[in-house]
């Protein structure tokens, strides 16, 4: 019989806090999370939405910092040396600067400088980063890219600095500059500027480009990319706040002595609110790195996402671009290449192989198409997507996110970096100290463990505390057999009281299962008798 392993972290407060406790500081009112818990409203004839999201009136930046001293290749390892192969000058590095205060930086946005109201320090060993998933958050959703070079990737320390502050007053689709100081120091910004609204693509080959994409979505055919996606349906968000922890004064603002962390607020919706739509896609070109420099002809990956109603109208629609970009040293320092203070081994761009983002969908049945393009070949997913309702009162569980990508909770502040004070899309699936990243294949090796990711909505959490369990079993698709029954298992130790919902990452042991097709199935029920419908999955063990 199959053993169940719940991830052994302890909770993390960027899953589970109760809506409507905190918010971002100096917010203006239409900065504020907005809660769908009324009746619902009519604005010109149609009826008004909420809208989830976690657009702040805060900006994060990541800056890695280093001192104006010597270069030297020191901090390498022999063995790596070793391994690698090449000379010991191509790893000269300045030592990395630690323990700097917020007094130590100036932060200047469009010149102006401004008041730093977060500082978190993140001090990084040297590390092989061989055979690695990394992510590119972008405003409209997260790349990601699986690393494994042929020349080899040896990432030296680093000195890593998450600064926030607020950001000063601008009109609507303003841009702004950022420029960040420390001392006499060299320093590394991840990014150089903000946009306060999504720009697209204006030039004549973009618009060409993006009326291909439609086109292609509309005709239905695979094309020759072969592409894989999956939408995986929550009934929750998302919001990113900062959290002092020291109750606030009587005039709202925070004590100088208080510290502050950024955290992920969990909002739940209700029935009158649209779902969010976690959206997987994956991808295969036939090769994974630009050559160093890009090359002439500026490549770039497009992705476009349009979800079609059951009587063909367009009912949402995603998309982004991943351009190859040599010269921008926030791509260059994390993957080891050229950057203003030194250079590394490898000669190479990674392409991104995969996008995930997120949606809102009222309830109903959808066809989902979802194509890529490189500029030159296309390729398309479709498949179909219904979206149960939500009694706001009765226990109730999400889909469940078969397969997955798990990292450290600790890289989700980071990601927000990149993108704020728009939010991060889609919002990170957070259960304890473990970020679960889903994919879109169900399809896991012989003798590994299948990660999963499901929430259970309990609105009796809001105001009281009661046992919330739940139960798993896995069925054989080949002969209809039972391989495994688990259950109950206890929830307690995600739940945090206020808060409705209870996010659960489990890597559930299919060790020794053999190679087939199952269905996993999750049920939930609570100490007031009451029980969910079983939701299930479908994956294959090779």
């Amino acid at each position: 019989m199959a053993k169940l392993a719940l991830l052994a972290v302890s909770v993390l407060a960027a899953s589970c806090l109760s809506a409507g406790q905190v918010q971002a500081p100096n917010a203006k009112p239409q900065d504020r999370f907005p809660i769908a818990n009324g009746a619902s409203q009519t604005q010109n004839g149609k009826e008004w939405v909420p809208t989830f999201y976690s657009h702040a009136n805060q900006v994060l930046v990541t800056v890695w910092v280093w001192k104006h001293a010597a270069r030297s290749s020191a901090w390498v390892p022999k063995e790596a040396l070793n391994r690698y192969s090449v000379g010991t000058d191509i790893y000269e590095m300045p030592p990395i600067a630690r323990g700097l205060l917020a007094k130590d930086f100036r932060v200047f946005d469009n010149g102006v400088e401004q008041k730093i109201n977060y500082l978190e320090e993140s001090d990084f060993p040297v590390r092989d980063v061989n055979k690695q998933w990394f992510f590119y958050p972008h405003i409209r959703g997260t790349w990601g890219a699986f690393l494994s070079a042929k020349d080899g990737w040896l990432a030296a320390p680093t000195a890593t600095y998450v600064i926030g502050y607020t950001p000063p007053p601008s009109q609507s689709d303003d841009c702004h500059t950022i420029r960040v100081v420390a001392g006499n120091n060299q320093v590394v910004v991840n990014r150089t500027w903000y946009c306060d609204s999504d720009e697209g693509n204006t030039t004549v080959e973009g618009r060409k480009l993006a009326a291909q994409l439609e086109n292609f979505a509309r005709s239905g055919s695979p094309g020759s990319i072969k592409v894989s996606s999956r939408p995986i349906v929550f009934w929750s968000s998302r919001v990113l706040s900062l959290l002092w922890d020291k109750p606030k004064t009587g005039n709202g603002s925070a004590p100088a002595s208080s510290a502050a962390n950024y955290t992920y607020v969990v909002v739940v919706h209700d029935s009158k609110a649209p779902a969010t739509v976690q959206i997987a896609t994956e991808y295969e070109l036939g090769v994974n790195a630009w050559d160093y420099p890009c090359p002439n002809d500026h490549p770039a990956i497009d992705v476009l996402g349009v979800i079609y109603t059951s009587n063909g109208d367009v009912a949402a629609r995603f998309g982004d671009r991943y351009p190859c970009r040599s010269e921008e040293s926030s791509d260059l320092i994390d993957f080891g290449f050229d950057s203003p203070i030194g250079t590394y081994a490898a000669r190479w761009l990674p392409i991104a192989n995969r996008f995930n983002t997120q949606v809102e969908l009222h309830p109903g049945d959808y066809d989902v198409h979802v194509v890529v393009s490189d500029g030159h070949k296309f390729g398309q997913a479709r498949m179909p997507l219904r979206v149960r309702g939500i009694d706001s009162q009765a226990l109730t569980i999400s889909d469940l996110a078969v397969n997955g990508i798990l990292r450290d909770a600790s890289w989700v502040l980071r990601d927000v970096a990149w993108v704020a004070p728009a939010p991060l899309l889609p919002a990170p699936l957070v259960s304890k100290q473990a970020q679960f990243i889903p994919v879109p294949g169900a399809r896991i090796p012989k003798k590994a463990s299948l990660p999963l990711y499901f929430e259970i909505y309990e609105p009796l959490l809001a105001d009281r505390s009661p046992e919330t369990d739940f139960r798993m079993k896995i069925t054989d698709l080949k002969d209809g057999t039972a391989v495994m029954n688990a259950g109950p298992t206890s929830a307690a130790q995600c739940v945090t009281p206020g808060n409705v919902a209870i996010p659960i990452a489990l890597n559930v042991d299919t060790a020794k299962l053999p190679s087939g097709q199952y269905k996993i199935e999750v049920q939930a029920s609570d100490s007031a008798g009451r029980t969910t419908e079983w939701r299930s999955a479908k994956f294959e063990i090779q």
